[in-house]
């Protein structure tokens, strides 16, 4: 493990409700949303089809876990940055 693994992150849900988890690898992924009033979703795409970007931290055991969106992948990448320390996941 890397100096970068199992760091803690805050999350702030949609609510503004708080939670704590503890991540062991971080993935920046473009994002594009589709569909219309209640039927719309959100999807991973390609970098040159995105809407925004997001950071997602993996959570040991579990899935992906997403901290925050972006309008930029440059933001998104200093953030993850900033927050961690180290330097941010490498492009897919």
């Amino acid at each position: 493990m890397n100096e970068c693994s199992n760091q803690t992150t805050v999350i702030i849900d949609s609510e503004n409700r708080f939670t704590v988890e503890r991540f062991d690898a971080y993935e920046i992924h473009g994002v594009r949303e589709f569909g219309r009033g209640k039927s719309r979703y959100c999807e991973q795409v390609p970098d040159n089809e995105a809407q925004f970007w997001s950071l997602y931290g993996h959570i040991p055991g579990q899935d992906l876990q997403c901290i925050g969106d972006f309008k930029t992948r440059q933001f998104a990448e200093e953030i993850c940055s900033r927050s961690t320390g180290c330097p941010c996941p490498e492009k897919p």
